[in-house]
């Protein structure tokens, strides 16, 4: 917990917090461009926003990713202070204290995008609003794909002290992201941003006669859920690994 309180004192004047809220702000501003189309009261209102936002955190939500985590890992390159850190703290405690500094930030972003999104739902009266535990696992499923975002970035972050390579990996990854989403399952299950579509639980239909749109549930992917935490448990342990043997 030092560790980590440290890293957001390093952090104090990076504006996180400010990026935190503007990456919720732009989401919850997206789809509430969509709520504002539906009826007032809609029966399926809340699982188009739930279809909708996967589509939106997999631009947003990777870009805000790889800033955090390239944030964590520039303010010691800038200071060239990086090794006399590690002459002060392991190496495995610097690399954890600063992926958890940007899970932290990730998962603030995303727990003010799902209040939005629930305070969207409210607003317009929507038939189908989730309860608690539905938000929650929502969240849990924006969280995740972003995770596994920041530690791949966080890896490229810490290899070049130049930050441009790490921001261009999360550009990458937010465009990948995006247009995996049009891609068979297989191909998304390869991009760490893929995963926002793969883990959400609605599906949209389209009837080409009546030119309509309908929502509709699926059961939740354990599957890719599982795929997705081991691919966490191999970025994190291949960088950790390499990061406790990198020579400054």
């Amino acid at each position: 917990m030092v560790a980590v309180a440290l890293e957001f004192a390093k952090l104090r004047r990076r504006n996180v917090w400010s990026l935190c809220l503007g990456a919720a702000a732009l989401c919850v501003a997206w789809m509430a461009s969509d709520a504002a189309r539906a009826a007032q009261g809609a029966a399926d209102g809340t699982s188009a926003l739930l279809y909708m936002a996967p589509i939106v955190n997999s631009i947003v939500m990777t870009l805000f990713a790889a800033v955090v985590s390239s944030r964590a890992c520039e303010v010691d390159h800038e200071a060239q202070a990086l090794k006399e850190l590690l002459c002060l703290q392991r190496a495995g405690t610097v690399f954890a204290a600063k992926l958890a500094c940007s899970l932290v930030l990730i998962a603030a972003a995303v727990a003010l995008e799902t209040v939005g999104l629930d305070a969207l739902a409210s607003y317009k009266g929507f038939a189908d609003r989730p309860g608690a535990v539905g938000l929650a696992a929502f969240a849990a499923c924006q969280i995740g794909p972003a995770f596994a975002v920041a530690a791949l970035v966080q890896a490229v972050a810490l290899r070049w002290e130049n930050q441009f390579a790490s921001l261009a990996v999360g550009l990458g990854l937010s465009l990948t992201g995006l247009f995996s989403l049009f891609f068979p399952p297989a191909v998304q299950r390869l991009v760490p941003s893929g995963y926002f579509g793969l883990l959400s639980c609605v599906r949209m239909d389209w009837d080409p006669v009546a030119r309509t749109t309908s929502f509709y549930s699926v059961p939740f992917p354990w599957g890719d859920a599982a795929l997705l935490a081991a691919m966490c448990a191999v970025l994190v342990a291949v960088s950790a690994w390499w990061f406790s043997r990198k020579e400054l």
